[in-house]
């Protein structure tokens, strides 16, 4: 596929709806907070049990996705603390640059880029990516965005198990077990299949309007997480995956292409949480929020070129 059909068939349908996202969060005074959590509780959990319960991946596929997933985190913690300590950073914005370069966005942006880009099965490894991701991020990224701490950070560990989308892949896991998935076609998974697409549009359009309320005053501190974000995590995520070796070459695909994606929102809370006042005249949270912000927009680039080359089948 060329450059201009990557961007046609998958940056573009994800850049349009977010940008619809942006101008409405920058025009009107729409509250992000119910639509999130209309997404977070309802829509996601929707589409996570929908694509689990009727994908043809197998467990050995899923325990391979959890793997790399934990894996590549924990490399591109280790690559950013290392860039970090040789470019004078610490404590607290330290940890909001690992934050960046080990978590990307593998929900609100991975979830619809990777079914654009290849389809169904894009569309379940993403999802099976975000939950994995999830884990990792209230455990690790708790500790990393805590500086180390203890006490309070346990309890925002226990909040993956208060959140739905764990007990949809449980759930969706089980009935696929016990052979007793309903139908395609019977109401009931015609019914979540239909919610869980309303999720694709709605995390866009959370995106953008969560992008409009962004400073973006301090863009110029974000040019480190922002080359490792979208230079050297794909070469990461790429290395893992080969090293892997994944049976189906589209979840070794989407493994790489979620890699890639911008960094995370949900660290951004985790930061703002657990870090107060400023270091070097920026706080943890507003450095990360740029890199959020810098990430985003300079990944429509680097993911047109980077979804062009996976789908040309030069890796996989």
């Amino acid at each position: 596929m060329t450059l201009a059909g990557a961007f046609t068939n998958a940056v573009l349908p994800v850049l349009a709806i977010a940008v619809v996202g942006y101008l409405l969060g920058s025009r009107t005074s729409v509250e992000v907070g119910p639509i999130n959590t209309l997404g977070l509780y309802v829509l996601v959990p929707a589409l996570a049990f929908h694509s689990i319960a009727t994908t043809d991946l197998g467990g050995g596929a899923v325990a391979k996705l959890a793997v790399g997933v934990v894996g590549y985190a924990l490399l591109m913690i280790g690559v950013a603390w290392a860039v970090g300590r040789l470019t004078g950073q610490s404590g607290p914005l330290l940890g909001a640059l690992m934050l960046a370069a080990a978590f990307p966005n593998s929900g609100f942006v991975g979830i619809p880029l990777s079914e654009f880009a290849f389809g169904a099965t894009g569309r379940t490894t993403a999802v099976l990516y975000l939950t994995i991701q999830n884990l990792v991020v209230y455990t690790l990224g708790v500790y990393i965005a805590s500086g180390g701490a203890g006490g309070d950070a346990r309890d925002a560990v226990r909040e993956v198990f208060r959140l739905p989308l764990l007990y949809a892949v449980v759930a969706a896991v089980a009935v696929r077990l016990a052979g007793v998935v309903p139908p395609a076609d019977t109401a009931a998974m015609e019914t979540l299949g239909l919610v869980g697409e309303a999720s694709i549009p709605v995390m866009l359009l959370v995106l953008g309007i969560q992008l409009a309320d962004t400073d973006v005053a301090a863009v110029s501190r974000s040019v480190t997480p922002t080359a490792l974000k979208l230079v050297v995590a794909p070469v990461v995520g790429a290395a893992v995956a080969l090293a892997l070796a994944f049976e189906d070459p589209v979840v070794a695909k989407v493994f790489v292409l979620e890699s890639a994606t911008p960094a995370a929102v949900l660290p951004l809370a985790l930061t703002i949480e657990y870090t107060d006042g400023a270091t070097e005249g920026i706080t943890a949270p507003e450095y990360l929020s740029t890199a959020i912000f810098t990430t985003t927009v300079a990944s429509v680039v680097a993911l047109t070129v980077l979804v062009t080359v996976l789908q040309s089948g030069a890796l996989f």
